[in-house]
C-alpha cells in the first residue's frame, strides 16, 4: 500500500472514530449539533516568538495565552511556503502551493476545486470567512463572508460583504470582530454546526496601530534580538543579497517619520528597530484583545465547550532577527507558525507538543473532528491524535518546504529543503547553493556547516530524504520562464478631453485602452483641451487585466502638466515590488522605477516653472534613467535594468493607489492639470522626447 493510501486509511480510521463518538451519526449524515464548532482565528505575519506563551522576550499576549493554557501549545508548526498567499491556499486545500497553484503572491486562486470549508460545508456545517482573504478570486466554499479587497487597510477599511463593497469606519482588527460576534449572534443556523474563519489584517506591513494604542511602549525600548547585528557571513550569497534588512530596507512609511537628524550607523539601525517593532507589537495588542473578545463571547453563549478555538498565523516572520524584517526564508523565524488550540471535550489543557505539524495538515485535522474522512489527494494528514496526546509512532520525522518567489518583493532566492528534528537543509537551487544548519549546535542559524567534513555523512542522508520527499510529492522542476516580449509602441496617448459627463478616458493609442475616470473633470476655461485633478481624490484606473506590459521594454511617459500643489503622480503602473512613476517631489520633477522593492529615482535639482511644462521619464535598455522637463534632459540615473515582469498593481493616473511605484508615501494625488499623457514602450532618442514638448 503506498503512503497516500495509507494517509486515506488512517483518516477513514480516524473519521469512523469520530463518528462512533456521536451516537446516530454515520459519514454523510445529517448534521447534528453534537459535532463540535470551529472558531479558525488567524493573523497575518504573526511570528510565535512575539506570543507570551511562547516565551516572547518583548511583549504579552495574555488572551492567546488563554487558548494555550486551555488547550495544547505546538512548538514545531511550520508553514511550507513562508508567503501569505501561498499559506491560505495551502490551509485551504491540504495541498502544497505546486498542487494547489498558487506559488506566489499575485497569482489567483482557482476556487473550483476541493477545500476542506466546501467538505464541512457537504457534511452539513455552516461556514463563513471574514476578514483578510489574499487569494484574488471570490471566496468560494462558504455560506457566508465578508473579506478585504487585496491587503485591506488598517482604518476605515472597505470589505467585500457577499460581493457588495462597503466602506465602514474603525480599526480593521475591532471591526472584523464585531463581524465575527455579529455572525455568531445573528446569522449562524443554530441547527447546525459551524466552521468561522475569522482571519486578521494585522500585524501586516506597515504596522498602523489602533489610535488606543498609539503610544504603548513609548516608556521603554523594545529588547534586541541575538542575532540583531548578524552579517550573513555565515550564511551563503542568497542570505547576504536578500532585501529586507532593518538598516537599508525599511522605507518612510514603514518608519512614518523621518530619523532625527544626525543619526548615523547603529544608532540609527537601533532608532528604526524601534520604531517597526512597537508598531509591530502594537498592532498584536489590538489582536490579542479581539481574542479576548471572541473569547468571552464564546463563554457567555454557551459554546466554549464545544468548539475547537485555533489562533495560528500564515508564517512566522522575522522581528529583527538576521537584521531581517519579512520572512520568506527556510529559517526558523519564518518557518514557525504559532499554534495553540484548545477543546476542552478532548485536549488536555496546558500541554505543549514538539512533533512536526504542518500547514497542510489544518483541513485534515478540522475534517477528521468534524467525522470527515481526509481525502487522498491532499497532502496533508489529520493531528487530531497529535493534539489530544497520542502521536502516531510513524508521524512524520521530516518536513519539506518550497519558496517560489523570485525575482520579487525582498529578493530572497527561490529554493527547497527540509527541516527535521535537528537539521535544517536548503538549496537555493537556481544559483545551486546549499546550507546546512545544525539546530542542536546552533541553534539560531548562523554558520551553515554544509562543506564542513564532519558533516558528510549527514548531508548524504539528508539529500536522499529530501529526494524522497520531492517524489513523493510530485513535484516538478522550477525551470525559469522566458521573458515574455516586450512590449512595443504607444499604449497609452490621452488628450484627456472628454466633456464633463464622460465617464471613461479615450486611448488613441493602437491598443484601445480605456481609463475609468474617478472624479476628475475638465479644467475651467481650458474646453476640451485639458483635465483637473482636485488633488485629493481625482483619478484615472486602468485595470489591471487592461494594463500594458512593460517587461523587458524601454519605457517613455511623458505629459503636458500644470501643477496646483508640489506633489503629486503623474502616471503609475505597479507597486511595491515593481513598477514605475511620474511625479512630482517638492515641486521637483522625478522618475522613479522600482525592481524587486529597490526603488531608483531621477530627480530633478530645481522646481518646475510657473506655467504649463512638459515633462517625460525615459527607461533605456541597460538601466539608464533620464527625465526632462520641456525637451531638455535635468536629471539621470541608473537602475538595475529594464523591468522583468509585468508589475502586480495596475496603472493610475493622477494618484498611485495601493502600494508606491515611486518612492513617496500615501496615494500622492496630483493637483492641478494633465494634458497630453503618453506613454510609450520601446527605444527612443531625446530628439523624439523633444520633439513631443515643442
Amino acid at each position: 500500500m503506498n503512503r497516500l493510501n495509507r494517509r486515506h486509511f488512517l483518516g477513514l480510521v480516524a473519521g469512523a472514530a469520530a463518528t462512533r463518538a456521536i451516537p446516530g451519526l454515520a459519514m454523510g449524515a445529517a448534521p447534528t449539533t453534537q459535532r463540535p464548532n470551529f472558531l479558525f482565528i488567524m493573523s497575518d505575519d504573526h511570528a510565535s516568538h512575539a506570543m507570551s506563551c511562547y516565551g516572547s522576550r518583548i511583549n504579552k499576549t495574555p488572551n492567546l495565552d488563554r487558548i494555550a493554557a486551555d488547550g495544547m501549545r505546538l512548538t514545531n508548526c511550520f508553514c511550507t511556503n513562508s508567503i501569505c498567499g501561498p499559506s491560505r491556499a495551502t490551509i485551504l486545500t491540504g495541498k502544497y502551493s505546486h498542487a494547489n497553484g498558487f506559488v506566489r503572491n499575485g497569482n489567483t486562486f482557482d476556487g473550483a476545486q476541493q477545500t476542506f470549508p466546501k467538505l464541512l460545508q457537504r457534511a452539513g456545517y455552516q461556514t463563513a470567512m471574514i476578514g483578510k482573504w489574499h487569494l484574488r478570486s471570490q471566496p468560494t466554499g462558504f455560506d457566508y463572508w465578508n473579506v478585504l479587497p487585496g491587503q485591506g487597510a488598517y482604518h476605515n477599511p472597505v470589505l467585500i460583504e457577499m460581493g457588495k463593497r462597503t466602506k465602514h469606519k474603525g480599526y480593521v482588527t475591532d471591526l472584523i470582530t464585531d463581524f465575527t460576534i455579529d455572525w455568531l449572534k445573528s446569522r449562524r443556523d443554530k441547527s447546525k454546526p459551524f466552521l468561522l474563519m475569522c482571519h486578521h489584517k494585522a500585524p501586516h506591513r506597515n504596522w498602523q496601530p489602533a489610535k488606543r494604542h498609539a503610544t504603548l511602549y513609548d516608556d521603554r525600548d523594545i529588547p534586541e534580538p541575538e542575532t540583531f547585528n548578524d552579517d550573513h557571513s555565515g550564511h551563503g550569497t542568497a542570505a547576504q543579497q536578500a532585501q529586507m534588512t532593518i538598516d537599508r530596507h525599511l522605507t518612510r512609511t514603514d518608519l512614518k517619520m523621518p530619523p532625527p537628524k544626525g543619526l548615523t550607523g547603529q544608532a540609527l539601525k537601533k532608532w528604526k528597530y524601534q520604531r517597526y517593532i512597537k508598531d509591530y507589537l502594537r498592532c498584536i495588542k489590538a489582536v490579542d484583545e479581539n481574542v479576548g473578545r471572541l473569547l468571552d463571547f464564546l463563554d457567555k453563549a454557551g459554546l466554549a465547550q464545544n468548539t475547537i478555538v485555533v489562533y495560528t498565523s500564515d508564517q512566522g516572520f522575522y522581528l529583527g532577527d538576521h537584521n531581517w524584517f519579512d520572512k520568506r526564508f527556510i529559517y526558523e523565524e519564518s518557518l514557525r507558525m504559532p499554534f495553540v488550540v484548545r477543546y476542552p471535550r478532548a485536549i488536555k489543557p496546558g500541554t505543549v507538543n514538539t512533533d512536526i505539524v504542518l500547514n497542510t495538515d489544518f483541513g485534515p485535522t478540522f475534517l477528521a473532528y468534524a467525522g470527515v474522512a481526509t481525502p487522498p489527494d491532499m497532502h496533508g494528514r489529520s493531528a487530531r491524535p497529535v493534539l489530544e496526546g497520542n502521536t502516531p509512532a510513524d508521524w512524520r520525522k521530516s518536513m519539506y518546504y518550497h519558496y517560489y518567489e523570485y525575482p520579487g518583493a525582498h529578493m530572497v532566492r527561490r529554493h527547497y529543503g527540509i527541516r527535521t528534528q535537528r537539521y535544517t537543509l536548503a538549496h537555493y537551487y537556481r544559483i545551486d547553493e546549499w546550507e546546512l544548519f545544525d539546530l542542536q549546535k546552533d541553534p539560531h542559524q548562523l554558520k551553515s556547516v554544509y562543506d564542513d567534513p564532519a558533516y558528510a555523512d549527514t548531508v548524504k542522508t539528508l539529500k536522499a530524504e529530501l529526494a524522497r520527499l520531492r517524489a513523493e510529492l510530485k513535484v516538478p522542476d522550477d525551470k525559469p520562464a522566458p521573458l515574455p516580449p516586450a512590449a512595443k509602441g504607444p499604449q497609452l496617448t490621452l488628450n484627456l478631453d472628454e466633456p464633463a459627463a464622460a465617464r471613461q478616458a479615450a486611448d488613441a493609442s493602437g491598443a484601445k485602452r480605456r481609463l475609468i475616470y474617478h472624479g476628475t473633470k475638465p479644467a475651467p476655461g481650458r474646453k476640451g483641451q485639458a483635465r483637473l485633478f482636485n488633488g485629493t481624490s481625482d483619478y484615472l484606473e486602468l485595470p489591471r487585466k487592461a494594463c500594458p506590459n512593460p517587461a523587458g521594454a524601454p519605457i517613455t511617459v511623458a505629459a503636458w502638466v500644470r501643477p496646483s500643489k508640489p506633489d503629486g503622480v503623474v502616471l503609475a503602473q505597479g507597486g511595491g515590488a515593481w513598477g514605475y512613476a511620474l511625479h512630482l517631489d517638492g515641486g521637483k520633477p522625478a522618475f522613479s522605477l522600482r525592481i524587486a522593492g529597490q526603488c531608483t529615482t531621477a530627480t530633478a535639482t530645481a522646481p518646475l516653472p510657473d506655467g504649463w511644462c512638459h515633462v517625460a521619464g525615459h527607461l533605456a535598455k541597460g538601466g539608464a534613467m533620464t527625465l526632462f522637463v520641456n525637451g531638455k534632459p535635468v536629471a539621470k540615473a541608473k537602475a538595475p535594468g529594464l523591468l522583468p515582469r509585468m508589475p502586480n498593481d495596475p496603472l493610475q493616473v493622477g494618484c498611485d493607489l495601493s502600494t508606491n511605484a515611486g518612492p513617496y508615501d500615501g496615494n500622492h494625488h496630483f493637483g492641478g492639470l494633465i494634458d497630453e499623457l503618453k506613454l510609450i514602450f520601446g527605444a527612443r532618442t531625446p530628439e523624439q522626447i523633444a520633439a513631443d514638448a515643442r
